[in-house]
């Protein structure tokens, strides 16, 4: 697939749900549990419905094949060797390699593997394999598609403060998505979220995950910046809002918070949006109050001009197995990309070095050990700024 249009895809969301009133979806999901537990109170009537719906079989069978080392490896390699196979991107080296052990394979190919291929040639599924059109929708792994987190991660105690009952038992998945240095026309994803119904637009702010929050402060003397803060985590946000079917959620943490400064530039510039600020600050905005779509973007702007879309990816009921406490829950982290040492090339940078004569260029990236190695400046009118990278605290 053209590049370009590999990029254009990934940006795109759709197609959209009709619009979801989560309070009234709130409501029905109580009626519903309640309509359920009614039809199956009974002890005898609850061992009939699970006896049902056991998929027993279907776990001991795959879980037969995942503990095998040797029909896992050969699920691994064949599958391997279909994409390798769609995207034609294999060396001649790894074609020869491969020929060689597709020919010696059949002699020492051992019995229970020959029976799982029996099974998977047996499957009447017509989708089941790849065909070559499949290569039309895959593509190799991005930076995007690693998750930086090993298992959930929980949020602080202070913000599992949910007002209703009822609203708390929707939970609603959220993935937050940042525009790409390179080219702000492409979208990246950069979190997914899990809140309850019963918790703010806030709260969602609070727990997403965003470089520009670990900008370093500037030190300025008579107009004029001679250094930077160095920053340990996640700084205070200097403003934000959310729009939400034309309405603009500030943060109320200035008398004119983003929300005025949007309507404002809107009115002067003489735009044709119907934007307009919203009653209620996004602190004070449950999720539970407002009408979301599925598959469509949000705009949220914050720290001066970094902006990210938010998409709902679903609404859903909360599952017995489902954590109680700890929302919102954090289920993805796009993993940070880091830049290397432009002096040794060996570990991440630290520093960026602007104005330095001595260096290549400016800025230039140099980690701590090769910074400190420099020394100072020798000469005394040089105006050398030493800029502190982001540390990914929380990444």
């Amino acid at each position: 697939m053209n590049q370009r249009i590999e990029y254009a895809l990934a940006s795109e969301f759709g197609p959209s749900s009709e619009s979801v009133d989560l309070k009234k979806f709130a409501q029905d999901v109580a009626v519903l549990s309640h309509s359920v537990q009614n039809s199956t109170g009974s002890e005898v009537n609850q061992t009939s419905m699970s006896e049902e719906c056991r998929v027993a079989d279907i776990h001991n069978s795959l879980m037969g094949i995942w503990n095998s080392p040797k029909l896992l490896a050969y699920l691994y390699r064949t599958h391997d060797t279909a994409i390798a196979s769609l995207h034609g991107n294999t060396s001649r080296l790894t074609k020869t390699r491969k020929k060689s052990a597709a020919a010696s394979e059949p002699c020492n190919e051992l019995q229970d593997v020959q029976q799982l291929q029996a099974k998977l040639d047996a499957i009447a599924l017509s989708s089941w394999k790849l065909m070559p059109d499949a290569a039309l929708f895959t593509r190799p792994p991005r930076n995007a598609d690693y998750n930086t987190l090993t298992a959930i991660r929980v949020s602080d105690t202070d913000m599992d403060t949910p007002t209703d009952a009822i609203d708390s038992q929707v939970l609603i998945t959220l993935t937050t998505h940042f525009k790409v240095h390179w080219r702000t026309s492409v979208l990246s994803k950069n979190s997914q979220h899990v809140l309850m119904a019963s918790q703010t637009l806030g709260d969602l702010f609070e727990v997403m995950p965003c470089v520009s929050n670990e900008y370093p402060e500037e030190i300025v003397e008579d107009d004029k910046v001679i250094g930077y803060k160095e920053t340990n985590g996640m700084n205070g946000s200097s403003g934000c809002v959310i729009v939400i079917n034309d309405l603009a959620y500030g943060d109320a943490l200035n008398e004119e918070d983003y929300a005025d400064k949007l309507v404002k530039h809107l009115k002067i510039t003489k735009s044709a949006s119907t934007i307009k600020k919203a009653k209620t600050a996004m602190h004070d905005t449950p999720l539970s109050s407002l009408a979301l779509q599925i598959n469509v973007p949000y705009w949220l702007l914050h720290q001066g001009n970094c902006e990210h879309f938010i998409v709902v990816d679903q609404i859903r009921s909360k599952h017995s197995e489902d954590p109680v406490t700890g929302y919102p829950l954090t289920l993805y982290q796009i993993p940070a990309s880091l830049d290397w040492c432009q002096a040794c090339t060996k570990i991440p940078a630290v520093w960026s070095i602007i104005g330095d004569l001595r260096l290549e260029a400016s800025p230039c990236l140099l980690c701590g050990p090769c910074w400190k190695s420099m020394g100072e400046p020798t000469n005394e009118g040089d105006e050398v700024l030493a800029v502190p990278l982001p540390k990914y605290k929380l990444w």
